[in-house]
């Protein structure tokens, strides 16, 4: 799970973005939030869902 820092830094760079709308990578992702990603995120796309329960899911926050 991503810890409470670098779901920060990829709230942050989400909202640099502006277009309501962001493709990257998963390397990309890893070099913004300072770590790599758990296995689960390159595999599930569940990882990925708008579930406001998976404390990842910052991207619901910022929108």
């Amino acid at each position: 799970m991503v810890a409470r820092e670098q779901d920060e830094r990829l709230a942050h760079h989400l909202q640099q973005g502006g277009c309501g709308h962001v493709t990257t990578s998963f390397a990309q992702v890893a070099r913004v939030i300072g770590e790599e990603l758990p296995a689960s995120a390159c595999k599930r796309s569940a990882w990925w869902a708008g579930d406001p329960k998976h404390a990842q899911a910052v991207w619901l926050d910022v929108g």
